[in-house]
Protein backbone atom coordinates (compact mmCIF):
# COMPACT_ATOMS: atom_id res chain seq x y z
CA UNK A 1 0.00 0.00 0.00
CA UNK A 2 2.87 2.36 0.86
CA UNK A 3 4.52 1.78 -2.54
CA UNK A 4 1.26 2.52 -4.36
CA UNK A 5 0.91 5.78 -2.41
CA UNK A 6 4.49 6.80 -3.19
CA UNK A 7 4.02 5.95 -6.85
CA UNK A 8 0.88 8.06 -7.04
CA UNK A 9 2.66 10.96 -5.37
CA UNK A 10 5.67 10.73 -7.67
CA UNK A 11 3.58 10.47 -10.82
CA UNK A 12 1.47 13.51 -9.97
CA UNK A 13 2.52 16.33 -12.26
CA UNK A 14 1.58 20.02 -12.20
CA UNK A 15 1.86 20.25 -15.97
CA UNK A 16 1.57 23.56 -17.79
CA UNK A 17 2.80 23.42 -21.42
CA UNK A 18 3.45 27.16 -21.64
CA UNK A 19 5.51 27.16 -18.45
CA UNK A 20 7.38 24.02 -19.50
CA UNK A 21 8.18 25.43 -22.94
CA UNK A 22 9.38 28.71 -21.45
CA UNK A 23 11.77 26.78 -19.21
CA UNK A 24 12.99 24.43 -21.94
CA UNK A 25 13.46 27.00 -24.70
CA UNK A 26 15.09 29.49 -22.31
CA UNK A 27 17.60 26.93 -21.04
CA UNK A 28 18.49 25.78 -24.55
CA UNK A 29 19.05 29.36 -25.73
CA UNK A 30 21.22 30.02 -22.71
CA UNK A 31 23.25 26.80 -22.55
CA UNK A 32 23.37 25.07 -25.95
CA UNK A 33 27.00 24.47 -26.90
CA UNK A 34 26.64 25.79 -30.48
CA UNK A 35 24.46 28.82 -29.72
CA UNK A 36 27.13 31.14 -31.16
CA UNK A 37 28.37 28.99 -34.02
CA UNK A 38 24.91 27.89 -35.22
CA UNK A 39 22.42 30.56 -34.03
CA UNK A 40 20.14 30.29 -37.08
CA UNK A 41 19.75 26.53 -36.67
CA UNK A 42 19.03 26.96 -32.96
CA UNK A 43 16.31 29.58 -33.51
CA UNK A 44 14.76 27.69 -36.42
CA UNK A 45 14.42 24.39 -34.54
CA UNK A 46 12.97 26.09 -31.47
CA UNK A 47 10.52 27.99 -33.65
CA UNK A 48 9.41 24.80 -35.40
CA UNK A 49 8.92 22.95 -32.09
CA UNK A 50 6.97 25.67 -30.27
CA UNK A 51 3.47 25.04 -31.70
CA UNK A 52 3.39 21.32 -30.83
CA UNK A 53 4.92 21.97 -27.42
CA UNK A 54 2.31 24.59 -26.51
CA UNK A 55 -0.50 22.40 -27.88
CA UNK A 56 0.46 19.46 -25.62
CA UNK A 57 -2.39 18.37 -23.36
CA UNK A 58 -0.31 15.97 -21.27
CA UNK A 59 3.29 15.53 -20.15
CA UNK A 60 3.60 12.60 -22.57
CA UNK A 61 2.55 14.75 -25.52
CA UNK A 62 5.04 17.42 -24.46
CA UNK A 63 7.72 14.76 -24.18
CA UNK A 64 6.96 13.60 -27.73
CA UNK A 65 7.28 17.15 -29.02
CA UNK A 66 10.64 17.48 -27.29
CA UNK A 67 11.90 14.15 -28.66
CA UNK A 68 10.96 15.26 -32.19
CA UNK A 69 12.81 18.55 -31.78
CA UNK A 70 15.89 17.00 -30.17
CA UNK A 71 16.25 14.45 -32.97
CA UNK A 72 16.54 17.33 -35.47
CA UNK A 73 19.45 18.87 -33.57
CA UNK A 74 21.52 15.73 -34.12
CA UNK A 75 23.64 16.18 -30.98
CA UNK A 76 24.46 13.68 -28.28
CA UNK A 77 23.64 14.41 -24.64
CA UNK A 78 20.33 15.98 -25.65
CA UNK A 79 17.23 14.42 -24.07
CA UNK A 80 13.99 15.13 -22.26
CA UNK A 81 12.98 12.76 -19.46
CA UNK A 82 9.90 12.50 -17.28
CA UNK A 83 9.26 10.25 -14.30
CA UNK A 84 8.24 7.57 -16.78
CA UNK A 85 11.87 7.37 -17.93
CA UNK A 86 14.67 5.61 -16.08
CA UNK A 87 16.95 8.47 -17.11
CA UNK A 88 14.96 10.88 -14.94
CA UNK A 89 16.11 9.05 -11.82
CA UNK A 90 19.69 8.82 -13.02
CA UNK A 91 19.75 12.60 -13.46
CA UNK A 92 18.12 13.11 -10.07
CA UNK A 93 20.96 11.06 -8.58
CA UNK A 94 23.55 13.21 -10.37
CA UNK A 95 22.10 16.19 -8.49
CA UNK A 96 21.38 14.55 -5.15
CA UNK A 97 23.61 11.46 -4.94
CA UNK A 98 22.16 8.60 -2.91
CA UNK A 99 19.35 10.93 -1.78
CA UNK A 100 17.90 10.94 -5.27
CA UNK A 101 14.32 9.80 -5.85
CA UNK A 102 13.76 6.05 -5.69
CA UNK A 103 12.20 4.06 -8.52
CA UNK A 104 11.28 0.43 -9.22
CA UNK A 105 13.77 -1.76 -11.04
CA UNK A 106 14.35 -5.31 -12.26
CA UNK A 107 18.08 -4.72 -12.83
CA UNK A 108 17.97 -3.85 -16.52
CA UNK A 109 18.05 -0.65 -18.58
CA UNK A 110 15.59 -0.25 -21.44
CA UNK A 111 15.22 1.77 -24.61
CA UNK A 112 11.87 2.39 -26.23
CA UNK A 113 11.89 1.16 -29.82
CA UNK A 114 9.12 0.68 -32.41
CA UNK A 115 8.88 -2.97 -31.30
CA UNK A 116 8.60 -2.21 -27.58
CA UNK A 117 11.04 -1.84 -24.70
CA UNK A 118 14.36 -3.37 -25.69
CA UNK A 119 16.88 -4.45 -23.05
CA UNK A 120 20.00 -2.33 -23.53
CA UNK A 121 21.83 -3.35 -20.36
CA UNK A 122 21.59 -6.31 -17.99
CA UNK A 123 23.30 -5.38 -14.74
CA UNK A 124 25.73 -7.69 -12.97
CA UNK A 125 24.07 -9.91 -10.37
CA UNK A 126 20.71 -8.17 -10.80
CA UNK A 127 17.26 -9.67 -10.96
CA UNK A 128 17.02 -9.45 -14.77
CA UNK A 129 20.22 -11.46 -15.09
CA UNK A 130 18.86 -14.07 -12.67
CA UNK A 131 15.62 -14.22 -14.69
CA UNK A 132 17.59 -15.02 -17.85
CA UNK A 133 17.07 -11.73 -19.70
CA UNK A 134 19.67 -10.83 -22.32
CA UNK A 135 20.68 -7.66 -24.06
CA UNK A 136 18.43 -7.28 -27.11
CA UNK A 137 15.37 -8.99 -25.61
CA UNK A 138 12.11 -7.07 -25.92
CA UNK A 139 9.99 -7.13 -22.76
CA UNK A 140 6.30 -6.90 -23.60
CA UNK A 141 4.28 -7.80 -20.48
CA UNK A 142 4.47 -7.92 -16.72
CA UNK A 143 1.74 -9.78 -14.85
CA UNK A 144 -0.32 -9.84 -18.08
CA UNK A 145 -0.19 -6.04 -18.37
CA UNK A 146 1.75 -3.91 -20.89
CA UNK A 147 5.33 -3.41 -19.74
CA UNK A 148 7.02 -0.05 -19.20
CA UNK A 149 10.38 0.32 -17.39
CA UNK A 150 8.98 2.46 -14.56
CA UNK A 151 5.21 2.88 -14.48
CA UNK A 152 4.30 -0.80 -14.77
CA UNK A 153 6.63 -1.75 -11.91
CA UNK A 154 5.46 0.50 -9.06
CA UNK A 155 2.75 -1.82 -7.79
CA UNK A 156 5.14 -4.79 -7.93
CA UNK A 157 7.90 -3.47 -5.66
CA UNK A 158 8.94 -6.20 -3.24
CA UNK A 159 7.13 -8.86 -5.26
CA UNK A 160 7.95 -11.56 -7.78
CA UNK A 161 6.37 -10.72 -11.13
CA UNK A 162 5.73 -12.73 -14.29
CA UNK A 163 7.30 -11.23 -17.40
CA UNK A 164 6.99 -12.08 -21.06
CA UNK A 165 9.60 -11.12 -23.63
CA UNK A 166 10.60 -11.74 -27.22
CA UNK A 167 14.00 -13.02 -28.30
CA UNK A 168 14.10 -13.11 -32.06
CA UNK A 169 11.09 -15.16 -33.11
CA UNK A 170 10.66 -16.80 -29.72
CA UNK A 171 8.23 -15.62 -27.03
CA UNK A 172 9.60 -16.47 -23.58
CA UNK A 173 8.41 -16.12 -20.00
CA UNK A 174 10.17 -15.86 -16.66
CA UNK A 175 9.76 -14.58 -13.12
CA UNK A 176 11.63 -11.54 -11.83
CA UNK A 177 11.97 -9.70 -8.54
CA UNK A 178 11.06 -6.01 -8.52
CA UNK A 179 13.05 -3.84 -6.13
CA UNK A 180 13.24 -0.18 -5.23
CA UNK A 181 16.51 1.63 -5.94
CA UNK A 182 18.03 5.03 -6.65
CA UNK A 183 19.71 6.17 -9.83
CA UNK A 184 23.12 5.93 -8.16
CA UNK A 185 22.66 2.52 -6.54
CA UNK A 186 21.20 1.17 -9.78
CA UNK A 187 24.69 1.29 -11.34
CA UNK A 188 26.98 1.41 -8.30
CA UNK A 189 25.99 -1.91 -6.74
CA UNK A 190 26.37 -3.89 -10.02
CA UNK A 191 29.74 -2.16 -10.55
CA UNK A 192 30.91 -3.35 -7.14
CA UNK A 193 29.52 -6.85 -7.78
CA UNK A 194 31.17 -7.17 -11.19
CA UNK A 195 34.72 -7.70 -9.96
CA UNK A 196 35.81 -11.30 -10.41
CA UNK A 197 38.85 -13.42 -11.23
CA UNK A 198 38.69 -15.56 -14.37
CA UNK A 199 41.14 -18.32 -15.26
CA UNK A 200 42.47 -19.07 -18.73
CA UNK A 201 45.39 -21.37 -19.54
CA UNK A 202 46.45 -21.41 -15.92
CA UNK A 203 46.54 -17.62 -15.72
CA UNK A 204 44.47 -15.44 -13.39
CA UNK A 205 42.74 -12.57 -15.16
CA UNK A 206 40.87 -9.84 -13.29
CA UNK A 207 37.57 -8.61 -14.75
CA UNK A 208 35.72 -5.44 -13.75
CA UNK A 209 32.65 -3.81 -15.34
CA UNK A 210 32.61 -0.03 -14.95
CA UNK A 211 29.02 1.04 -15.59
CA UNK A 212 29.57 4.79 -15.21
CA UNK A 213 32.24 7.32 -14.27
CA UNK A 214 29.71 9.61 -12.64
CA UNK A 215 31.40 10.16 -9.28
CA UNK A 216 34.20 9.17 -6.93
CA UNK A 217 32.30 6.19 -5.55
CA UNK A 218 32.75 4.40 -8.87
CA UNK A 219 36.45 5.26 -8.97
CA UNK A 220 36.84 3.98 -5.41
CA UNK A 221 35.06 0.74 -6.34
CA UNK A 222 37.53 0.20 -9.19
CA UNK A 223 40.58 1.03 -7.04
CA UNK A 224 39.41 -1.24 -4.21
CA UNK A 225 39.20 -4.13 -6.66
CA UNK A 226 42.54 -3.37 -8.34
CA UNK A 227 44.41 -3.14 -5.03
CA UNK A 228 42.43 -5.86 -3.32
CA UNK A 229 41.07 -8.94 -5.03
CA UNK A 230 42.95 -8.30 -8.30
CA UNK A 231 46.41 -7.57 -6.88
CA UNK A 232 47.82 -11.06 -7.54
CA UNK A 233 46.39 -11.50 -11.05
CA UNK A 234 48.35 -11.83 -14.30
CA UNK A 235 46.27 -9.38 -16.37
CA UNK A 236 43.26 -7.09 -16.10
CA UNK A 237 40.14 -6.71 -18.28
CA UNK A 238 38.27 -3.42 -17.78
CA UNK A 239 34.84 -3.51 -19.42
CA UNK A 240 33.47 -0.05 -20.27
CA UNK A 241 30.67 -1.17 -22.57
CA UNK A 242 27.26 0.50 -22.35
CA UNK A 243 26.29 2.40 -19.21
CA UNK A 244 26.96 6.13 -19.08
CA UNK A 245 29.87 8.56 -18.84
CA UNK A 246 30.69 11.21 -16.27
CA UNK A 247 34.25 12.49 -15.81
CA UNK A 248 37.24 10.31 -16.79
CA UNK A 249 39.77 11.91 -14.44
CA UNK A 250 41.41 9.45 -12.07
CA UNK A 251 39.94 6.24 -13.42
CA UNK A 252 43.14 5.31 -15.22
CA UNK A 253 45.48 6.17 -12.34
CA UNK A 254 46.03 2.63 -10.97
CA UNK A 255 47.11 1.43 -14.41
CA UNK A 256 49.69 4.18 -14.97
CA UNK A 257 51.35 4.21 -11.53
CA UNK A 258 54.62 2.26 -11.16
CA UNK A 259 53.93 -1.15 -9.68
CA UNK A 260 55.46 -1.33 -6.23
CA UNK A 261 54.46 -2.89 -2.92
CA UNK A 262 54.48 -0.45 -0.03
CA UNK A 263 54.88 -1.92 3.44
CA UNK A 264 53.85 -0.14 6.61
CA UNK A 265 55.03 -1.62 9.92
CA UNK A 266 53.52 -0.20 13.10
CA UNK A 267 55.17 -0.78 16.46
CA UNK A 268 53.31 -3.68 18.06
CA UNK A 269 50.38 -3.37 15.65
CA UNK A 270 51.53 -5.52 12.76
CA UNK A 271 52.30 -4.77 9.12
CA UNK A 272 50.11 -3.45 6.31
CA UNK A 273 51.01 -3.87 2.65
CA UNK A 274 49.66 -1.78 -0.20
CA UNK A 275 50.03 -2.08 -3.98
CA UNK A 276 50.94 1.33 -5.44
CA UNK A 277 50.18 0.63 -9.11
CA UNK A 278 49.13 -2.12 -11.53
CA UNK A 279 51.42 -2.53 -14.55
CA UNK A 280 50.43 -5.95 -15.83
CA UNK A 281 48.66 -6.34 -19.22
CA UNK A 282 45.42 -4.37 -19.51
CA UNK A 283 42.57 -5.03 -21.94
CA UNK A 284 39.68 -2.54 -22.30
CA UNK A 285 36.41 -3.72 -23.88
CA UNK A 286 34.38 -1.13 -25.81
CA UNK A 287 31.22 -1.10 -27.92
CA UNK A 288 28.76 1.35 -29.49
CA UNK A 289 27.29 1.91 -26.02
CA UNK A 290 30.59 3.24 -24.64
CA UNK A 291 29.93 6.95 -24.58
CA UNK A 292 31.05 10.32 -23.25
CA UNK A 293 33.79 10.09 -20.59
CA UNK A 294 34.34 6.43 -21.46
CA UNK A 295 35.31 7.50 -24.96
CA UNK A 296 37.87 9.99 -23.68
CA UNK A 297 39.19 7.25 -21.38
CA UNK A 298 39.38 4.77 -24.28
CA UNK A 299 41.18 7.31 -26.47
CA UNK A 300 43.78 7.91 -23.77
CA UNK A 301 44.31 4.20 -23.23
CA UNK A 302 44.75 3.63 -26.95
CA UNK A 303 47.04 6.60 -27.56
CA UNK A 304 49.29 5.77 -24.62
CA UNK A 305 49.35 2.08 -25.64
CA UNK A 306 48.71 1.24 -21.99
CA UNK A 307 45.81 -0.98 -23.00
CA UNK A 308 44.64 -3.05 -25.94
CA UNK A 309 41.09 -2.09 -26.96
CA UNK A 310 38.86 -5.04 -27.87
CA UNK A 311 35.32 -4.96 -29.27
CA UNK A 312 33.90 -2.60 -31.88
CA UNK A 313 33.89 1.19 -31.57
CA UNK A 314 32.57 3.77 -29.16
CA UNK A 315 29.39 5.79 -29.64
CA UNK A 316 30.88 9.08 -30.83
CA UNK A 317 28.76 10.87 -28.21
CA UNK A 318 31.09 13.32 -26.50
CA UNK A 319 29.57 16.63 -25.44
CA UNK A 320 29.48 17.99 -21.90
CA UNK A 321 26.13 18.21 -20.11
CA UNK A 322 24.42 18.75 -16.77
CA UNK A 323 20.95 18.00 -15.32
CA UNK A 324 18.37 20.77 -15.84
CA UNK A 325 15.16 20.27 -13.83
CA UNK A 326 11.83 21.21 -15.44
CA UNK A 327 9.53 21.69 -12.48
CA UNK A 328 9.47 18.56 -10.34
CA UNK A 329 8.38 16.23 -13.13
CA UNK A 330 11.09 16.25 -15.83
CA UNK A 331 14.74 16.78 -16.66
CA UNK A 332 16.15 18.44 -19.75
CA UNK A 333 19.59 17.26 -20.81
CA UNK A 334 21.35 19.86 -22.93
CA UNK A 335 24.70 19.50 -24.72
CA UNK A 336 26.51 22.45 -23.14
CA UNK A 337 30.22 21.91 -23.73
CA UNK A 338 32.16 20.93 -26.84
CA UNK A 339 34.94 18.49 -26.03
CA UNK A 340 38.21 18.06 -27.91
CA UNK A 341 41.19 15.87 -27.20
CA UNK A 342 44.46 16.55 -29.01
CA UNK A 343 42.47 19.14 -30.95
CA UNK A 344 40.09 16.49 -32.24
CA UNK A 345 36.36 16.23 -31.56
CA UNK A 346 35.16 12.76 -30.57
CA UNK A 347 31.53 13.76 -31.20
CA UNK A 348 30.53 11.70 -34.27
CA UNK A 349 34.14 10.47 -34.40
CA UNK A 350 34.25 7.25 -32.36
CA UNK A 351 37.28 5.46 -30.96
CA UNK A 352 37.85 2.20 -32.84
CA UNK A 353 39.02 -0.98 -31.09
CA UNK A 354 42.51 -2.33 -31.82
CA UNK A 355 41.02 -5.81 -32.09
CA UNK A 356 37.59 -5.67 -33.73
CA UNK A 357 35.08 -8.45 -33.15
CA UNK A 358 32.13 -8.57 -35.59
CA UNK A 359 29.49 -9.99 -33.21
CA UNK A 360 29.15 -9.06 -29.53
CA UNK A 361 26.72 -11.70 -28.25
CA UNK A 362 25.99 -14.94 -30.13
CA UNK A 363 22.61 -16.70 -30.37
CA UNK A 364 23.39 -18.75 -27.26
CA UNK A 365 24.13 -15.67 -25.19
CA UNK A 366 27.90 -16.12 -25.23
CA UNK A 367 29.82 -12.86 -24.83
CA UNK A 368 32.22 -12.92 -27.79
CA UNK A 369 33.79 -9.57 -26.90
CA UNK A 370 34.76 -10.94 -23.49
CA UNK A 371 36.05 -14.18 -24.99
CA UNK A 372 38.25 -12.20 -27.38
CA UNK A 373 39.47 -10.04 -24.48
CA UNK A 374 40.42 -13.14 -22.49
CA UNK A 375 42.27 -14.56 -25.48
CA UNK A 376 44.20 -11.32 -25.93
CA UNK A 377 44.95 -11.14 -22.19
CA UNK A 378 46.59 -14.56 -22.34
CA UNK A 379 48.50 -13.44 -25.44
CA UNK A 380 49.75 -10.30 -23.70
CA UNK A 381 50.74 -12.24 -20.58
CA UNK A 382 52.86 -14.47 -22.77
CA UNK A 383 54.57 -11.49 -24.38
CA UNK A 384 55.26 -9.86 -21.01
CA UNK A 385 56.91 -13.00 -19.65
CA UNK A 386 59.32 -13.52 -22.56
Amino acid sequence: MVSVFIATLLMRQDFDPADAWKTVSGRIKQLYWAKKSEPEKLERLLREAEPSALAAKTAEEFNTAMDTMIAKFGDSHFDFMTREDQGYFLFDALLKGDKGAKFPSIGAWFKKTPDGYTVKMVLNGGDAEKAGLRKGDIVTEINDQPFTPVGSLWSNIGKTADIRFRRGKDVLASKVEVRETSGESFFLEPTRRSGTILERNGKKIAYFKLWTMSNEKFRTALENFVYGKAKDTDAFILDVRDGFGGRPEGFGDPFFRPEAELEWTFGGAGTTKQLFGYQRPLIVIINEGSRSAKEVFSYLMKKSKRAILVGSRTAGDVLGTSPNPVGDWAFLEIPMVDVKIDGQRLEHNPVVADIQVPVEIDSNGKDLFLESALKEAVNQIGKSQR
